[in-house]
């Protein structure tokens, strides 16, 4: 990755308001410093502990990541819920989690937070929350959910053609570009798909980076 195609934090002291921190950074950094103990502390206290220690605010939208992070290390919920697990997502990927509606996530975005909740712990996600992120892939269209999605294609099966699913799986693990041009109908799918999958990669690589570039590793 070139420097032009870093767009994260340069900083400790930046991570805490630059919009595309990864969740998983700001962890470590909180871990690194303040150990376990930073968990258990009310919102107020942790912000004030970075303010002292890092010289910053946080930013809204990190305070949200951080929330969630906290909320995934601590109950197992998120990994149960498809209620709580949306918020996550939603958090995840930079928005405010607003607790009396529901928010669709982006199958991007549920993608990612899947990722990262593995990272966080080592806890299986349940089948209601599969379910849920099937219905999401559906709601827009996609019948093939790459990794780490795979366990949502048992229930996208009941309700798409099986055979698309099955091209569509060949196109993305073959990594088959899309011509457009009609001959294959398969087409709109992968490149729905694979782009839900690059996405997840992008996202890994920029928190190497990150964790490379602000902590030196």
């Amino acid at each position: 990755m070139t420097k032009s195609e870093y767009n994260g934090p340069f900083t400790k002291k930046s991570a805490f308001t630059h919009k595309h921190t990864h969740p998983l950074l700001l962890d470590l950094l909180l871990i690194r410093r303040f150990k376990v103990d930073y968990l258990e502390w009310e919102p107020e206290t942790c912000w004030a502990e970075i303010q002292q220690e890092f010289g910053t605010t946080v930013s809204d939208l990190n305070r949200t990541k951080i929330q969630a992070t906290k909320t995934c290390h601590l109950v197992d919920m998120p990994y149960e819920r498809w209620n709580l697990f949306e918020k996550v997502a939603v958090s995840f990927s930079g928005l405010t989690p607003k607790f009396d509606l529901i928010q669709k996530p982006t199958p991007h975005a549920c993608a990612f937070a899947v990722d990262t909740m593995s990272q966080i712990r080592d806890k299986k996600i349940s089948d209601e929350v599969y379910r849920y992120i099937a219905a999401v892939l559906l709601a827009d269209g996609i019948c093939y959910a790459p990794s780490p999605l795979d366990p949502c294609n048992e229930h996208l099966a009941k309700f798409v053609p099986q055979d698309m699913q099955r091209k569509t799986k060949l196109g993305v693990e073959r990594r088959l570009e899309p011509t457009f041009d009609g001959t294959r109908d398969e087409d709109i799918q992968v490149f729905k798909s694979t782009s839900v999958a690059d996405f997840v990669e992008y996202e890994r690589t920029q928190l190497l980076r990150q964790i490379e570039v602000v902590i030196g590793e």
